[in-house]
């Protein structure tokens, strides 16, 4: 539990994010500074100074590639041998909610507070496609190949995408605000969760959950785990006293 090393960044640590084989840590401040970090030294590789606060990250599998959503409603997308971005997108109209990337840095999911989704290819700042939920997207996810995307909305939908359109693969409805959205590497498994207390696990094949648990909390967060087989989540409620991980199989329902 000793840290290997810690930076003071001065300001609130709004996002961070390290690579799959561990080796780069990102991260983005209040007084919109990013950073890129090597796992041996609390040095930054290098820092990016911008003019608003850095709130989301993602970063590719090897660390080559490094996304951050800025609330100037920009994503700039960097290689980590420099601070100079590789491209900066164009306003985009509205806070950046979520960013996500594939495993090999390829492709880029982004959600807004304005309803829109977006999919970037790693070569242009031009969106590959465009999706308006009409509703703030408060979680997007994309499998390690690219080829599966998820959102989650405040008007309780999941959407499911193929990356080669903006027409949904699906849709499911909760019935409240989906706050958090995840995927299993290979894309076959989408778990999702909701504020009306509610978990889900689909099969990217079908809108219907394989299954769904209650928590009697809000479900502020959930991941799962590369091959699908294990999923968590965390549930807030401090008016009945539950503030639980939860912790599943796929196989079942119960925790």
């Amino acid at each position: 539990s000793t840290p290997l090393w810690s930076y003071d960044f001065g300001t609130s640590v709004y996002t961070t994010s390290i690579s799959g084989d561990g080796e780069y840590i990102s991260a983005g401040s209040h007084d919109g500074k990013f950073y890129l970090f090597d796992k041996d030294s609390s040095t930054p590789l290098w820092t990016y100074e911008g003019t608003e606060r850095f709130d989301q990250s993602a970063i590719s599998a090897d660390g080559e590639y490094i996304v951050g959503g800025s609330d100037d409603n920009k994503v700039y997308l960097f290689d980590k041998d420099s601070s100079t971005p590789l491209w900066t997108s164009s306003n985009l109209g509205n806070q950046i909610r979520c960013v996500s990337m594939s495993a090999d840095g390829k492709y880029i999911v982004v959600g807004t507070d304005d309803g829109d989704i977006y999919l970037f290819g790693k070569d242009s700042s031009t969106s590959i496609w465009t999706y308006d939920v009409g509703n703030s997207v408060y979680s997007c996810a994309i499998s390690s190949d690219g080829e599966i995307i998820a959102s989650g909305a405040s008007d309780g939908y999941v959407y499911v995408f193929d990356k080669d359109s903006s027409t949904t693969l699906w849709t499911y409805n909760s019935g409240a605000a989906i706050t958090s959205v995840a995927l299993s590497a290979d894309g076959e498994y989408i778990t999702a969760g909701n504020t009306d207390d509610n978990i889900y696990l689909f099969d990217k094949d079908s809108s219907t959950p394989i299954w769904t648990y209650e928590t009697n909390a809000d479900v502020r967060t959930v991941a799962i785990s590369a091959d699908g087989k294990y999923i968590v989540a965390g549930g807030y409620d401090n008016n009945n006293g539950v503030n639980n991980i939860f912790l599943f199989d796929k196989s079942s329902s119960t925790p």
